[in-house]
């Protein structure tokens, strides 16, 4: 499938495609926006041992997902080399997604919480990265014309946030008090409802996709023929100037995005001070229907000035935002703060899909075969192992103020901390990611003569197939 035919896909296939991103991302917001609170506030885990669990999922991503995206890359079958790692996927991840939520009921026995933690943890892990790296990956091999490329992205985006909306939402129209007391039955009940809801979504949708939205294109599943050994693969990966540059602000785009939804439920209710949770819905509703509504603009700024001017522009909007949020009080400002919000991180996801497509081709121009799995792999590996640092800076700041167990109406020590957490971390993160993107360096004539060289590379091998 080359630029020609990248365009010949119906805009139903586009929105099938597209759907696998519902899936993706209740999976990972539900998980997100609860897990830390649930274990935290219901079950009882003291922080410190949640951050040492935390710190050992993320080192588990330094094996699992490169040698993930490395299998990938090398599958041969009937089916080509993604979607039958997403097939495999689907049905698990729904049922693991119910298992987050149904711990040992002996919550005093915190040495079998721990572990049954852990283990969750790393299997849900597997389940979720089968499916999203070769989701993500058969997204630049099928999409080569950047027209096609770039509405599909939009309609991806909207999807995105739509997802993250009810992801964000949906928990605190359910669970009655996001932030209970250790073992309340009805609590443990309402967030195994949000567990088993998001489970039905991960697989309705995730079978729409396999169904009608997944093309793998056979003159680039062809590339598995070639593919190089292990450490080969790596090196080439990490020598790509571009993919270093790019580093910057794909890990600072998601620590951002991660800690947002793990600390939510405590900052809305100890720092801002609101204690209804539908309260807490809408804010985060709004700022997600901004994001959405703004996809629009952040696609015509992409397709005029690049997705790199997208990225610093939306990230800038961001980091603003982000700070003034970060220290309102009451419902009012914090939702002046989040509309603005909203639409810096409109800006921030969009230019990321753009970016690392872009990559990926200039990399086969390179090396003549198509290596979209290590790529997601690695950014994976990364963008999890860079989760450390949230986990370490939560553990930090709540060691620190005396709140390494849970005690409900915290001091001033503590709502400090939340908004340093929440505003400072982030914007610091968010600065290092305008430096990278700052000297990501595909653009202008080296943007266009990838796209004139990965056309007639795509013409070679649909010749070959002849």
């Amino acid at each position: 499938m080359n630029e020609n035919e990248s365009k010949r896909f119906s805009l139903g296939t586009r929105i099938a495609f597209a759907c696998g991103e519902v899936g993706d991302n209740v999976a990972l917001n539900t998980f997100s926006f609860l897990i830390f609170t649930f274990y935290f506030t219901v079950v009882g885990l003291p922080s410190p041992v949640m951050t040492i669990m935390f710190i050992v999922w993320a080192l588990w991503n330094a094996i699992n997902d490169p040698l993930v995206g490395y299998l990938s890359d090398r599958t041969k079958s009937r089916w080509g080399r993604r979607i039958p790692w997403m097939i495999g996927a689907t049905i698990p991840l729904g049922i693991l997604m119910v298992l987050l939520f149904t711990p040992p009921t002996t919550y005093s026995q915190s040495q079998w919480v721990s572990i049954y933690f852990i283990v969750i943890l790393i299997l849900f892990d597997i389940a979720y990265t089968s499916f999203n790296l070769n989701y993500n990956s058969l997204f630049s091999e099928m999409f080569v014309d950047m027209k096609a490329r770039s509405s599909t992205g939009r309609i991806r985006i909207i999807l995105v946030l739509l997802a993250t909306m009810f992801a964000l939402t949906f928990p605190t129209f359910i669970i009655d008090d996001i932030t209970n007391q250790l073992g309340d039955p009805i609590t443990v009940i309402q967030y195994l409802i949000v567990g088993i809801v998001a489970a039905i979504i991960i697989v309705v949708f995730y079978i729409i996709t396999l169904k009608w939205g997944v093309k793998d294109p056979k003159y680039i599943s062809k590339d598995a023929e070639k593919a190089m050994s292990f450490t080969k693969t790596l090196k080439f990966t990490f020598k790509h100037k571009s993919f270093l540059w790019f580093l910057f602000p794909a890990l600072g785009t998601w620590l951002v995005i991660n800690i947002l939804p793990t600390l939510a439920p405590l900052f809305f209710v100890y720092a801002v001070g609101i204690t209804d949770t539908e309260l807490i819905g809408i804010l985060l509703l709004l700022s997600f229907v901004v994001a959405a509504v703004s996809t629009p603009v952040w696609e015509k700024i992409r397709v005029k000035k690049g997705a790199r001017i997208c990225g610093l522009i939306g990230i800038s909007v961001w980091l603003v935002s982000t700070v003034l949020f970060a220290f309102s009080i009451g419902f009012v400002m914090a939702l002046i703060f989040m509309l603005f919000f909203g639409f810096g991180l409109g800006g921030g996801l969009y230019f990321y899909d753009q970016c690392i497509a872009e990559i990926i081709d200039e990399d086969e121009i390179t090396h003549g075969i198509r290596r979209s799995g290590i790529y997601y792999a690695v950014l994976n590996f990364l963008i999890r192992l860079s989760m450390i640092l949230n986990f370490v800076m939560i553990g930090l700041v709540f060691s620190s103020t005396n709140w390494m167990d849970y005690e409900p109406n915290p001091g001033v020590d503590v709502i400090l901390g939340l908004r340093i957490l929440m505003g400072i971390y982030p914007a610091i993160v968010l600065i290092l990611s305008l430096i990278g993107l700052y000297f990501y360096p595909i653009k202008g004539k080296r943007l266009a003569e990838n796209r004139k060289k990965l056309t007639e590379l795509h013409d070679q091998k649909i010749g070959s197939l002849k």
